[in-house]
């Protein structure tokens, strides 16, 4: 007998009904003389009126005094299940005696004559053991780099970063969630505590994606296999290892994905949740500011009604008070309302490479930004940023009057030349997906993707060196400085996984083409529940391009949202494959079984 399934955690009145339901059903059962599950029931000596009366006494029992309640994680509707199989030689007057020899159940101590109820440890490993070896071998990875690389791998970046940890003020260049995360772990005057927790960070986004994936009906093998690119990418790995706010960011967006996809409909307050995890992440990395369309996206394509409305507005209410709050700190101490003063900069820098003064026709101000090299010889956004003519105004490329001046002279280019801007980020778009950039190459913006990629990977000789002033700037956060030791044989075993264990650009292509699928399979439900997590990854694939380059290590952030929404597309196409092959007439027995009571089947 399958048990009804419907019965939330903890509600009277649905276990009230669970039992009626079932008197009614055994009753009936037993007038006709059904047995249940594998087994007849023992008739000697009993009466089937009082068979079914002793039943249901004891199922209402344990119903409504709550013993069935999801102990060691069962749902009410598993318990129920085991109360109402009786097996032949079982103790005719308790129904769930004969679970005492199934071994996989532990015996209540206040209730010795009652039969056990499962055993967590048993049944969690059973259920998750696929997952937790890829889940250890993540982390045996992450336990190599630190023992190779002993001490944090740093970039310029790092440096504003652990200047505004150690002087909690907002940075002009990105905003300063990250840094508010290193002054709370200041007292431990550790770098090497951070990068751990990095890594353990890793590691829960992995967590999250799985539980996720479980959550929505995925198998244990299917979640586990696409946590696997996630968990084991060398890219992730040695993103963690740096004193960067990408390991944060894309922990903060998986969360706040998850939150939402918990439900069916989220409610309210897990809307003001993800709000807030959202905000965190925005003032981690701006990029997480147009997230939040996204996630109002989600919200009206799943219903409409009172309900959206306050999901709505509480979201949204929910990442705009810590935002504003923050803007109102950055005005305090740059005397303006933005997040940053780099905007300006990096859109001049996206727009350098193709922008023609002779269509922009710029004003005065604005002209002094105009480059004099033919477009075609014109070389990689970032160059433009600091060594073009934004980086000579005064206050430099990240001052508010370079601010004021590349935001206006970028719209204008924008605004003169549509294709050309179309043309050059679709062009940074797709080299997303191509294999991994060589230093060799004969093209000048590939040498430079690849030593931006070569920057951010454990150094096949020492790590980079700090000068003066960053050691120093180091020191006053951890005495041990900058700098990395290095130790054989783990770093030499680190350096030779990052060679092959990656996630080159065609899988992830394969991947982003894996979750439109299913999309493209759900249309009448907007996509269904990977609609969210596909459309978080895809934004954030764009962003970087549409302001003004995408580098490889843009792209880590991306995996874990790409990879949750391609498995629960495949999960989409295989549930359209099947219904497609039971026929029209499989949808009109699944809505009558629907109606058949509490219980789906009966044998």
């Amino acid at each position: 007998m399958r048990a009804f399934k419907g019965c939330d955690r903890g509600r009277g009145q649905t276990l009230v009904r669970a039992c009626v339901s079932a008197r009614a059903v055994a009753a009936r059962a037993l007038a006709r003389g059904h047995r249940a599950v594998g087994a007849p029931f023992p008739d000697e000596g009993r009466g089937r009126s009082g068979r079914a009366g002793q039943f249901c006494g004891l199922v209402g029992e344990r119903l409504v005094q709550g013993l069935c309640l999801n102990h060691a994680g069962l749902g009410c509707g598993h318990v129920l299940s085991r109360f109402v199989t009786f097996r032949l030689g079982g103790d005719p007057a308790s129904p769930i005696a004969d679970t005492a020899d199934r071994g996989d159940l532990a015996r209540p101590p206040d209730r010795p004559d009652v039969g056990p109820v499962p055993g967590a440890v048993t049944r969690f490993a059973r259920r998750h053991g696929l997952f937790g070896a890829v889940l250890l071998a993540g982390a045996a990875v992450r336990v190599i780099a630190m023992l190779g690389f002993r001490g944090p791998l740093w970039t310029p970046d790092s440096t504003r970063y652990i200047r505004g940890a150690v002087q909690l003020a907002p940075s002009s260049v990105r905003p300063s969630g990250y840094s508010v995360m290193l002054w709370l772990l200041e007292p431990l005057h550790s770098l090497t505590a951070v990068v751990a927790l990095q890594h353990l960070m890793g590691l829960a986004i992995g967590v999250t994606g799985y539980a996720l994936l479980r959550r929505t009906g995925l198998p244990g093998w299917g979640a586990a296999a696409a946590m696997v690119p996630v968990l084991l990418s060398a890219y992730a790995i040695q993103l963690e290892h740096f004193i960067m706010s990408d390991t944060l960011f894309a922990l903060l967006v998986m969360i706040a994905v998850a939150v939402m996809l918990w439900w069916p409909t989220p409610p309210v307050w897990a809307c003001a949740l993800a709000g807030l995890l959202l905000a965190a992440a925005a003032l981690a990395r701006s990029e997480g500011i147009p997230l939040l369309i996204v996630f109002l996206v989600f919200l009206v394509s799943k219903s409409g009604g009172w309900r959206t409305a306050a999901s709505v507005l509480v979201i949204s209410a929910a990442v705009a008070i810590p935002v504003a709050g923050y803007a109102a700190w950055y005005d305090l101490a740059h005397g303006t309302f933005e997040l940053t003063s780099s905007t300006g900069a990096f859109l001049y820098g996206g727009v350098a490479t193709f922008a023609d003064c002779a269509k922009i026709k710029p004003p005065d101000p604005e002209r002094q930004l105009c480059l004099n090299v033919p477009v075609s010889e014109r070389k990689w956004p970032d160059y433009y940023i600091w060594s073009g003519p934004i980086s000579s105004l005064p206050g430099g490329p990240f001052g508010q009057r370079a601010d004021s001046l590349g935001k206006s002279f970028a719209l204008q280019a924008i605004r003169a030349q549509p294709l050309d801007y179309l043309r050059t980020v679709s062009r940074y778009f797709w080299k997303d997906f191509l294999p991994p950039p060589s230093i060799h190459s004969h093209d000048i913006t590939e040498r430079n993707r690849a030593q931006h990629l070569n920057e951010f990977m454990f150094a096949v000789r020492s790590p980079r060196q700090a000068s003066p002033q960053t050691a120093r700037d180091f020191s006053k956060y951890d005495p041990a400085g900058p700098g990395a030791r290095v130790v054989q044989p783990y770093a030499g075993w680190i350096r030779a996984y990052q060679r092959y264990i990656i996630v080159p650009g065609p899988l992830l292509g394969a991947i982003v083409l894996g979750g439109l699928g299913g999309l493209a399979v759900a249309w009448r439900r907007f996509g269904g529940p990977a609609q969210l997590p596909w459309l978080v990854g895809l934004c954030l694939l764009v962003a970087p391009a549409a302001i003004a380059e995408s580098y490889p290590r843009y792209l880590v952030s991306d995996v874990p949202l790409l990879c949750v929404a391609a498995a629960l597309s495949i999960q989409q196409i295989a549930g359209a494959a099947k219904r497609s092959r039971a026929g029209p007439g499989s949808r009109w027995r699944r809505r009558l079984g629907s109606r058949s009571g509490a219980f789906t089947e009966f044998r």
